[in-house]
């Protein structure tokens, strides 16, 4: 067994470990800390020299070996196999080791209400550099450790995870993004959300195809080189079924897409909150699998994929322009 064990240096305060280089005073026979003993120059009880109150080994009361969790930093019993607060297995050799995000389902009684902030999707300029966002590292988000949601999350977790807290403790889960708004598929993607992103993307494609074809239509139909001929043509189209029709799909198109961009303004924080979760939970029944590979794979933003749409959207206008110079 240790020799120091459970004892503490007179100095900074803290428990010796095995690993310490620890010195003795000479005369009583005090530990310190190779440091402290040099930062002080003496031995800390070297006033109790010669007195009957100098120290003893016999007379320090050993305080209890606790264990610290490496990845919330609470205090443990020496007996504890994992951390109380948040689940982590304390014998693993780090905390990526630790057990599956699925053990961490436990209810919780907590007073903490999250802050109200900005609502387009990243931290404001000036507000301190929190990654928790105010939300405490002890909390959890549908019984997973906040910590473990923002390493998922990546790139401004401080915006998020006062939301996503919110939204599973009883808050509403309509809230408003303005990058999730005007970007809609492409914010989706750049969050890895690939399931609602393809989906947007596909229907925002289908509504701009149809609105671009029946207003292409209606632009032929009118023919006119001047404004006056065009407002002209445009009234005389207007008055037939064929101009009314073209006119109410174009319409009906372009507003589908403006309630698309609403929706997921909406509703898009929401939909980042159930896919975060699931992809932790997901990882939570493969045990084997070291949370920072899994979070490198499927946490975290990717420009990549948020820049895919656009590119193949212009790979496609240049096939189509080959096609029918051809």
């Amino acid at each position: 067994m240790f020799f120091y064990e459970g004892q503490t240096c007179p100095v900074c305060g803290q428990f010796f470990g095995e690993a310490d280089d620890i010195v003795t005073c000479p005369e009583c026979g005090a530990p310190h800390h190779r440091e402290c003993w040099r930062s002080e120059g003496h031995c800390h009880f070297a006033h109790l020299h010669g007195t009957d109150k100098q120290w003893h080994q016999e007379t320090e009361t050993p305080k209890t070996v606790k264990k610290r969790c490496a990845r919330c930093g609470s205090d443990n019993p020496e007996f504890a196999e994992f951390c109380a607060h948040c689940g982590m297995d304390l014998n693993a050799p780090d905390w990526q080791s630790g057990p599956s995000a699925s053990a961490y389902d436990r209810p919780r009684e907590s007073q903490y209400t999250p802050p109200t902030g900005n609502s387009f999707g990243f931290t404001p300029v000036g507000q301190p550099a929190d990654p928790y966002g105010g939300v405490p590292r002890t909390e959890t988000i549908d019984g997973v450790p906040v910590d473990t949601v923002a390493q998922m999350l990546g790139p401004n977790s401080a915006y998020y995870l006062p939301r996503f807290y919110n939204m599973t403790h009883g808050g509403s889960k309509v809230s408003w993004n303005w990058a999730a708004f005007l970007f809609s598929y492409n914010w989706l993607l750049y969050r890895k959300n690939m399931l609602f992103g393809s989906i947007a993307f596909v229907a925002s494609m289908v509504f701009s195809l149809i609105s671009n074809l029946a207003m292409g239509q209606l632009q032929s139909l009118a023919n006119a080189a001047t404004m006056d001929a065009l407002i002209q043509a445009a009234n005389r189209i207007m008055s037939t079924r064929e101009g009314m029709l073209l006119w109410s799909i174009a319409s009906l198109a372009s507003l589908l897409l403006l309630l698309l961009r609403v929706a997921i303004g909406v509703f898009g924080n929401y939909l980042y909150l159930r896919t975060v979760l699931r992809r932790i939970k997901k990882n939570g029944n493969e045990p084997l699998s070291p949370y920072d590979q899994h979070f490198q794979k499927s946490g975290g933003v990717s420009f990549a994929l948020a820049a895919a749409p656009e590119i193949l959207i212009i790979a496609a206008e240049y096939i189509l322009f080959f096609i029918f110079q051809i």
